[in-house]
């Protein structure tokens, strides 16, 4: 799915369940994942799977597809951005294939992926809880639902990874995943 399937499933689920305050929302694709700009943004990083194809036609799947996201609400504007950055694969089959190449996530964990980016929204910019707030009804996903993301295979290549390159991989998603 294109950046665009994520910009249709965020605007969907946001005119179905808008976000408090009457908040505007907007979707954007992030240009430089190097650059961090902390003032007032979060990150998130999710881990999905995806499929693959490189230009000579050469296919894969990995359950290691990265997807970093960077949200800002500007309470006195009543808007929030949101950016998003697919991580890429680079082909392990073609010898000299220096061009990252977009997985395709199908439209089940694109839902999921914006699911969770909600919440994480929801819990980072309007301080709401899981446990008490009525608002985090609509975007609480039982965890039995979530798909695992697991095709079993070969283990993660991280030579091939965009994400590893610019250290937003296994050892990021570790870290900011572990359990406290």
């Amino acid at each position: 799915m294109s950046l665009k399937a994520f910009e249709s499933t965020f605007y969907e689920i946001l005119s179905d369940s808008p976000l408090p305050n009457g908040h505007i929302w907007k979707l954007q694709p992030l240009k430089n994942a190097s650059f961090r700009d902390n003032r007032h943004w979060f990150e998130v990083l999710y881990r999905t799977r995806a499929s693959y194809q490189c230009n000579h036609g050469h296919y894969w799947q990995s359950s290691w597809s990265m997807i970093l996201f960077r949200f800002h609400l500007d309470v006195s504007e009543c808007f929030g951005r949101v950016r998003m950055k697919r991580f890429g694969q680079r082909c392990n089959k073609c010898i000299n294939d220096n061009e990252y190449h977009i997985g395709r996530c199908d439209k089940e964990q694109v839902w999921y992926t914006v699911q969770r980016l909600l919440l994480n929204i929801l819990q980072r910019c309007y301080e709401k809880r899981r446990d008490c707030d009525v608002d985090m009804e609509e975007y609480i996903i039982p965890v039995s639902d979530v798909p695992n993301g697991r095709f079993g295979g070969i283990a993660h290549q991280k030579n091939f990874c965009e994400a590893c390159a610019h250290n937003r991989c296994q050892k990021m998603f570790n870290k900011l995943t572990k359990k406290k």
